[in-house]
């Protein structure tokens, strides 16, 4: 059965690759329509911290214990006006959804900057690196200086885990970005507005694991309207 697991709030790694870049607004189409996937990654998000309530102060419930795993994990904020929803979020096997968790850290890492104009998120690095992690920030940098962020909600399907052995592995889905629109940062003006009949984008992602036990993006393919997405 598919599991599915929405991110918009503020989160850790384990709610949290690249639409040949980021996917800048609307992965996969530019301002005038072309495709841009060739040069853009698979994360993207925008909005801005939400808030973070605990609740009734009164509630003498015994909270639930954080998982120590994730204490060192930078937490992503997607804000409100964007979310990314993973479909196949969970295997059974758990190696492999742990994979599947820190492929999803990479997604909304890189929405994450772009929502905060921010190159030097912490959690770029933390799930990302090597030439995946060049070629993201050079989109980032091209992406921050346009003043756009997405809004709306892109989803990622088909998420198949292949391991090669206890260290590498890939991860192949698509994304589907015909439910966002960019914006302008500061006045809100749509920039590219949603189009229902965008094709989604094919992403092949290569993940090590990390000396830190993370398993990072080191590299990534992205072919727009495939048909592995139809």
């Amino acid at each position: 059965m598919s599991s599915v697991r929405r991110v918009r709030r503020t989160t850790t790694a384990l709610s949290a690759v690249v639409c040949a870049a980021l996917v800048l607004g609307a992965c996969g189409a530019g301002d005038d329509g072309t495709d841009t996937a060739d040069d853009t990654p698979p994360g993207v998000d925008q909005s801005e911290p939400a808030d973070d309530t605990d609740g009734d102060a009164d509630d003498q419930d015994e909270p639930e214990p954080e998982d120590e795993e994730d204490d060192d994990r930078p937490e992503i904020d997607l804000g409100n006006d964007f979310e990314n929803i993973y479909e196949d979020d969970a295997t059974g096997d758990d190696v492999k959804d742990a994979i599947l968790r820190d492929s999803r850290g990479y997604f909304d890492a890189v929405d994450a900057a772009i929502i905060h104009q921010n190159v030097e998120h912490p959690a770029l690095s933390y799930y990302i690196t090597g030439d995946a992690f060049t070629r993201t920030i050079d989109v980032l940098d091209r992406v921050i200086d346009g003043n756009r962020v997405p809004t709306g909600s892109a989803r990622i399907f088909n998420r198949e885990v292949t391991t090669f052995d206890s260290e590498s592995a890939a991860v192949s889905f698509c994304r589907d970005f015909s439910a966002v629109a960019n914006v302008d940062k500061d006045t809100g003006e749509v920039g590219s507005p949603m189009d229902e009949d965008a094709k989604a984008t094919h992403y092949t992602t290569r993940l090590e694991l990390s000396d830190q036990g993370v398993w990072q993006t080191v590299d990534y393919q992205v072919v727009g309207e495939a048909s592995e997405c139809a």
